[in-house]
């Protein structure tokens, strides 16, 4: 590959990060795949790491829009400057579980972190929760599922899971 034009590829990850806005962000991971896709950059770690120094530095001049960082979070309690401020905000935080009591109730679970800020935006509105396995199904997730499902119903509970994988060109399924 040539030479690399960081000005053009900092630009054009500016780009895909901002096109990521309206569904909860983007991370770094997730703008490198997509200018290794595009032939803008080698896929190698040197790479993803000249690619992290490139748009911190954007970020820290404020020439770069926000990533979204899954692993470092900011735990800030909720608070508003007076009542009346709360008392405005206060219809959009009711929400219904709208799973409970539903024979049946739908579960998203996805195995990388960097997907959640997506999936939960596409899905907060129906209501849809959504589960981050990081690679390893949990018994305290399927546990938490089951719970949630079975509490208004009076038949059991029955978990399906649907996977879709692709190795070496061939897709399986597991039901």
């Amino acid at each position: 590959m040539t030479r690399l034009q960081w000005p053009r590829i900092v630009a054009r990850a500016a780009d895909i990060v901002t096109g990521y806005d309206e569904v909860g962000g983007c991370t770094l991971r997730q703008a490198y795949y997509r200018l290794v896709v595009e032939g803008l950059i080698p896929h190698t770690a040197s790479t993803y790491r000249r690619l992290s120094a490139r748009l911190a530095q954007a970020r820290r001049e404020e020439r770069f829009p926000d990533l979204i960082d899954p692993l470092r979070e900011v735990h800030v309690p909720p608070a508003w400057p007076d009542a009346g401020a709360f008392l405005r905000e206060a219809p959009d935080w009711f929400a219904l579980d709208r799973t409970a009591g539903q024979a049946t109730a739908i579960y998203v679970a996805c195995e990388k972190d960097t997907l959640r800020a997506q999936l939960t935006g596409w899905l907060a509105r129906p209501g849809i929760p959504v589960l981050v396995v990081r690679g390893f199904g949990s018994q305290s997730y399927a546990h938490v599922v089951r719970e949630r499902t079975c509490r208004a119903v009076s038949t059991p509970a029955r978990t399906t899971a649907r996977t879709r994988r692709r190795w070496g060109g061939r897709t399986s399924r597991t039901t």
